[in-house]
């Protein structure tokens, strides 16, 4: 199904964070296409996958620098069962449902990561910790030592235990950009998909009031909404935080 938003886009999750001559894509959504096309000929990627769901990992499938043999690409996500980790991040990718086996193509090196530990790319530092979704999903803090960065698609922030609770707000207070989980209008959310791991604009800005970041980037908006209802989401947004609607190709100086 297309999304029916034309001004913001319908591509699966995937964004860079860049600072200081390093970058890190996080997710490898059908979004990873666009940055194929800025970067066609670099063999050199460092990928955090937050999990496994297909519209997490679709677009590793046409994104050139995964599959070369020599390929140079990092992928970071947990383990999640007893497979070797190029197995389970390629999994799908192989007969019947994909033409060729990436797992056993792909010179991609995998790399195992897991909440609370902390690890190096470039100049940031990622820290994962658990988040509020099925199937083992990380959310990210990520700082080059000045400016903190906070992933937490894919995550259910009000529907999570009292710890889980505690140390995501402790990442996040004061952040300088916090990605925030949009995925369902407050009516379809209670209604429909309580339960399934995300949130809503809302509950993004009651977020943004305690924990005071200065920016909060809403994405991952259901495929069901338009443009303009889209739009009415931000009649929510007050306070201090700057509140910002993702869309495909937006790029923010934090």
């Amino acid at each position: 199904m297309s999304h029916v938003s034309s001004r913001y886009g319908g591509n699966t999750s995937c964004m860079t964070v860049s600072s200081k001559g390093s970058q890190i894509i996080i997710d490898a959504g059908s979004g990873l296409n666009m940055l194929e096309r800025e970067h066609q000929h670099d063999n050199n990627h460092n990928i955090l996958i937050s999990h496994l769901h297909m519209d997490h990992i679709i677009g590793l499938g046409t994104f050139a620098p995964v599959w070369k043999p020599d390929s140079e690409t990092r992928i970071y996500t947990c383990s999640r069962d007893s497979r070797p980790l190029n197995e389970q991040v390629f999994g799908m990718f192989k007969p019947p449902y994909w033409p060729s086996c990436l797992a056993t193509i792909s010179g991609a090196e995998c790399i195992p990561i897991a909440s609370r530990s902390s690890f190096t790319i470039g100049c940031f530092t990622v820290t994962p910790f658990t988040a509020s979704h099925p199937d083992k999903t990380l959310s990210f803090h990520i700082t080059d030592g000045k400016k903190n960065f906070v992933h937490l698609l894919d995550s259910e922030v009000y529907d999570m235990s009292q710890v889980l609770y505690e140390e995501m707000f402790s990442f996040c207070q004061n952040a300088d950009m916090v990605v925030f989980d949009a995925a369902y209008s407050s009516d379809d959310y209670p209604r429909f998909f309580k339960g399934w791991g995300h949130s809503t604009v809302e509950q993004g800005v009651k977020f943004a009031k305690a924990c005071k970041p200065k920016r909060m980037l809403f994405a991952h908006f259901g495929q069901q909404y338009t443009d303009y209802q889209l739009d009415s989401w931000s009649q929510h947004f007050e306070g201090d935080t700057e509140f910002i609607l993702a869309r495909d190709g937006i790029e923010i100086q934090i």
